[in-house]
């Protein structure tokens, strides 16, 4: 991991500001596996102009970085040109000649609490930004384009910067090992699919969130034909396949429709119509759906949904599709998640308090990517997560539909649900109207006494 520190010396910093600055500096660089064969740190001041501070070129230990920060002389400066210090990042941070590593991931943290002054083109997509914002100067707005799709860190003031930065950071960047784990682990055939609530229940900002969110996930993957390939579906009043797996499967082309994506008119949010609507059709071949590749829906859920989840859940078991769900807020129904992923994958749900934290669990954590990068359960597994054999044949909690296990690990779902009102109503002798009888899988007619 090649890491890039850029820090904002301008004069509305101030000196004693800058001084807090590279004590953080010095408490982050002392939390990290710095060395030759780990991670190499460049530190970078800017204002007006960019001056490089310390260079991938020298020697990567901690003392020689921390001594080096501990003498960095503030700069001052009247203009706070960030797109100045961004372009110098994209031409000149990592490249061979200045001790960049081609063959690692690419990662820069820039502490700013000043709007930039000049025009801002953010980095190629293989640099990864996150800013440290400080307000209340810092443009929040900016940095959240800057850091796409990463999400930036906002504190409320300098000294919050020694309290609660370097965790944040050492968390991004190290403790996970998300950078180097990520790919490897997801590197096999998998079909992606995300659910976007667009019904009454998400508000404009949160939309805007969860595209957000599937922008992070295709940036920390490996999109490719031997690996991930990812697919957008919005479910409200009606049900939209937004981005197929038919379309082009590159990162940077990914990103662009995910961007363009609308939300449609607004509606009641039926998940199990929705759900059963991708099993059954959106994930077919003629989408794009792979015959070799896992299948992986991730639910994005803030309400209760409107209309019953069981029997879509049944399905995608029994097509071998994984359901994610992501329960955000508090008004969701737990038991529904529950039923999404059946009790013998109950760790597939995620909950969380805010849609904001949809991204931040992609950019601070690589747990939710490994769950969804494991091997999808192969075999025959019935609802409490036993293995069966071929040949074996089970009934269903509902008592209603019997799953037979077939060599070559496939299953086979057979429905006794009886529905009445397709049948002949029986002529009763006494010549009162047929009685429908409510029974568990189903209905019948009854002659009345």
């Amino acid at each position: 991991l090649d890491i890039a520190f850029i820090v904002e010396g301008s004069d509305n910093v101030g000196e004693e500001n800058f001084n807090i600055v590279k004590k953080f500096l010095e408490r982050v660089i002392t939390g990290m596996d710095v060395g030759q064969e780990d991670i190499h740190v460049t530190v970078m001041q800017y204002s007006e102009t960019v001056t490089l501070e310390y260079s991938f070129r020298e020697i990567q230990s901690k003392e020689s970085i921390i001594e080096k920060v501990r003498n960095i002389p503030y700069q001052g400066g009247k203009a706070t040109n960030t797109g100045n210090a961004l372009n110098y990042i994209s031409k000149h941070t990592f490249t061979p000649v200045n001790g960049g590593r081609q063959d690692v991931p690419h990662l820069v943290y820039m502490v700013s609490s000043s709007p930039s002054t000049d025009v801002i083109t953010r980095p190629p997509r293989s640099i990864n930004v996150i800013p440290i914002g400080i307000t209340p100067n810092a443009n929040i707005q900016e940095l959240r384009e800057i850091s796409q799709p990463n999400n930036p860190i906002i504190l409320h003031s300098y000294s919050r910067l020694i309290e609660e930065a370097p965790e944040l950071v050492l968390q991004s960047c190290c403790s996970h090992k998300l950078w180097t784990e990520i790919p490897e682990l997801c590197n096999k055939p998998m079909d992606v699919m995300f659910l976007l609530d667009g019904s009454s229940n998400t508000g404009a900002s949160e939309f805007e969130e969860m595209k957000n969110f599937v922008r992070a996930f295709i940036e920390s993957v490996e999109i490719s034909n031997t690996s991930i390939h990812v697919s957008v579906f919005q479910y409200a009043r009606e049900n939209n396949l937004e981005i197929s797996w038919n379309m082009p499967q590159e990162a940077e082309k990914l990103v662009e429709m995910v961007h363009s994506i609308q939300q449609r008119e607004q509606g009641p949010a039926r998940l199990g119509k929705a759900i059963d609507f991708v099993v059954q059709n959106s994930m077919s071949e003629s989408h794009g759906g792979r015959p070799s590749a896992s299948k992986v829906a991730i639910v994005i859920v803030s309400r209760r949904s409107e209309d019953a989840v069981e029997a879509a859940a049944i399905s995608a078991r029994m097509n071998r599709v994984s359901l994610f769900p992501i329960g955000v807020g508090n008004r969701y129904d737990e038991e529904q998640l529950r039923t999404l992923t059946g009790p013998s994958a109950a760790n597939r749900i995620m909950k969380l308090q805010n849609f904001e934290d949809l991204s931040t669990m992609i950019t601070l954590n690589s747990e939710f990517i490994k769950k969804v990068c494991m091997d999808p359960v192969r075999g025959c597994i019935d609802e409490e997560g036993n293995k069966k054999n071929p040949g074996d044949k089970w009934m269903l909690p509902d008592q209603c539909h019997t799953v037979t296990c077939f060599p070559g690990d496939y299953t086979v779902l057979e429905s006794h649900q009886i529905n009445c009102e397709r049948m002949p109503k029986p002529v009763c002798h006494s010549n009162l109207p047929a009685v429908k009888i409510e029974e568990t899988c189903g209905c019948r007619w009854m002659c009345p006494c």
